[in-house]
């Protein structure tokens, strides 16, 4: 959750996406290699893509990424030392190719201020250079000398009908407010072009790095919201505070960023003597160092590891006075707790009777979404006001210093949705925020039951039925954006609106549920949880669609509609979508029992 307040292998999680060539191939290589090399695409953006245009990188699969930080908290900078190793595999022979790294931002104060000091591939000097997107799919190439190719615009054509026609490049770092103001600005130059000394062939796996230094900082998104690496000030030089969907994560490392290049991840984070290091997956070892010069006072190193893909949205690392615990739960799954030192002693103990209720809530949710898809699960907690709360994979984010149970189901739902089985792409966000929204309806339906009697009693199993027939009820009747804007046609600026991204695909999952009937809709939870690593809407909807009761041309249109209806429209005031489940407000799916129209 991003609040304002068939298994898929690791070689298949990137689409293959390549542009023309902007470079020539080394002069040395062989005669092959020169007719056949290209540059990487410097997008994984379908061509007129809107939201977030600019994002992640093609040409290459990005396998495992380790994060070395070196990590000074109280000036908040990243020392001599620093640095990120990628193996990427080659798709294509490849003269070059990227990463995302926004080095500089409009917010002096917040925002990022790094710096590349050398890039090595398997151990070799490599040239580079930072440039601008264009948009995806310009005929003319990643270099179009025409500087229209490489505006910012929420939509598309840039800045409407008749000023520039053609698609955006990136999305325009709003600031005061005004989220169609900045259209037609020029995109930074945020692409971090790595070329070899010979090109990479194809199929061949290589190790990158980038040694970097300078101050993490936080992006501004197409809303006017902020997220990345958030400086935390209490006590003063605390340390970062790291929570960034959507592409908040190229403010403080080098990546591909874009949901669906899901590397493994290994970090090893060193930190002052005091401070802790949290990232994802399970901690291992965890190394003290004598003083030295960049850390007078001695630091630790903190080792963790991941063996699932991880998202790019969905990277942590947040360093600070934090206090660390964790346990075996008896189902098996490690989970940590961590929240920040400075916090009261009331507030802590106040945290820590929600913290503790993650396996609770993890073993319940699992009764619908299928076993646990990672090894450990967390917290953490940190004080910094950043303006969401993060389903961060494997250890979700807390701001401000507190956590609340709505929000906890919300974003621990999310470790099946978003996490484990990731949105296909940035238009794609309102498939996981409406599962975890859903998340927050089963916990008050939960509720319910356990107050009429319990889940094995009739009355406890249908004051459940009736909760979530209340919350689907609530939401139909809802009036405003949540009707007149589409979930899977956002802008940048309305990618987490409350009702088109979290509301409306949540009603429309507890609509799937009743025209599925509860098991089958369960069963095709499941089937998506086994089946994909990223998911599109058509493979969404087909995996509902399998279910269907009766497996009829009829019911098949009915449910398509249903999906349009839902997913696909944006409504005039005052309208709504018309199909909804049996027992609901609206049309029924159903008509003469079973029997499709």
């Amino acid at each position: 959750m991003r609040r304002l307040a068939l298994m898929v292998s690791v070689t298949a999680l990137v689409a293959t996406m390549a542009g023309p060539a902007s470079a020539g191939p080394d002069p040395s290589a062989p005669a092959a290699a020169k007719r056949t090399c290209i540059s990487g695409a410097h997008t994984l953006s379908p061509p007129g893509a809107h939201v977030y245009p600019e994002m992640g990188n093609a040409g290459y699969l990005n396998i495992r990424t380790s994060v070395h930080l070196v990590y000074d908290a109280p000036s908040n900078r990243f020392l001599r030392g620093n640095h990120v190793r990628l193996q990427i595999k080659a798709q294509h022979c490849l003269n070059d190719f990227s990463l995302d790294l926004e080095r500089h931002s409009p917010d002096k104060v917040n925002g990022p201020d790094l710096r590349v000091r050398a890039v090595t591939v398997d151990g070799k000097p490599a040239t580079w250079r930072f440039e601008q997107p264009t948009y995806p799919g310009d005929p003319n190439g990643q270099n179009d000398p025409d500087p229209r190719a490489h505006e910012a615009s929420q939509n598309n054509p840039v800045g409407g009908p008749g000023d520039n026609p053609l698609p955006p490049a990136c999305t325009p770092e709003v600031t005061g407010g005004d989220v169609d103001g900045q259209d037609g600005q020029q995109c930074p130059k945020n692409k971090l072009v790595i070329t070899p000394k010979h090109p990479i062939a194809r199929g061949r796996t290589v190790v990158v790095k980038v040694a970097y230094t300078g101050r993490p900082g936080t992006h501004i998104d197409g809303d006017g919201s902020t997220e990345g690496w958030f400086r935390s000030k209490h006590p003063k030089g605390d340390g970062g505070f790291v929570t960034t969907e959507p592409v908040g994560t190229e403010d403080w490392m080098p990546l591909n960023n874009y949901p669906t290049a899901k590397p493994f991840y290994d970090f090893a984070e060193t930190v002052n003597k005091s401070r802790t290091a949290i990232a994802n997956g399970r901690l291992g070892a965890v190394r003290t160092h004598r003083p030295d010069k960049q850390f007078p006072h001695g630091s630790r190193t903190f080792h963790w590891r991941t063996n699932q893909g991880v998202a790019s949205y969905l990277v942590e690392s947040s360093v600070g006075h934090y206090d660390l615990t964790s346990r075996k739960g008896s189902d098996g799954i490690r989970y940590y707790m961590a929240q920040a030192s400075s916090l009261s002693p009331a507030r802590k103990r106040a945290n820590l009777r929600v913290m503790r209720q993650q396996q609770r809530i993890t073993d319940f949710q699992a009764t619908f979404n299928g076993p646990f898809p990672f090894p450990s699960d967390g917290v953490v907690i940190g004080t910094p006001p950043a303006s969401f709360e993060e389903e961060m994979q494997s250890m979700i984010t807390f701001a401000g210093g507190r956590i609340d149970l709505d929000t906890f189901n919300h974003e621990n739902m999310h470790q099946w949705w978003g996490d484990h089985v990731t949105e296909g792409g940035f238009s794609m966000t309102f498939f996981k925020e409406g599962m975890a929204t859903v998340g927050e309806y089963l916990f008050h339906a939960r509720r319910a039951r356990a107050q009429a009697g319990g889940p094995g009693t009739p009355a406890g199993r249908a004051a459940f039925q009736r909760s979530l027939v209340k919350s689907f009820n609530r939401a139909y009747a809802s009036t405003g954006e949540i009707w007149t804007g589409a979930p899977s046609d956002p802008t940048p600026a309305t990618l987490f609106d409350g009702g088109t991204t979290y509301t409306r695909p949540g009603a429309a999952y507890l609509a799937l549920r009743q025209i599925l009937g509860h098991q089958r809709f369960v069963k095709a939870l499941h089937f998506v949880q086994r089946q994909y690593g990223f998911i599109s809407e058509p493979q969404l909807e087909a995996a509902f669609a399998h279910y269907l009761p009766t497996d009829s041309t009829g019911c098949q249109t009915r449910l398509a509609d249903f999906f349009t209806q839902w997913f696909d429209t944006a409504y005039p005031s005052g309208s709504e979508p018309t199909l909804t489940g049996p027992g609901l407000h609206g049309e029924g799916f159903y008509d003469h029992g079973h029997t499709c129209l």
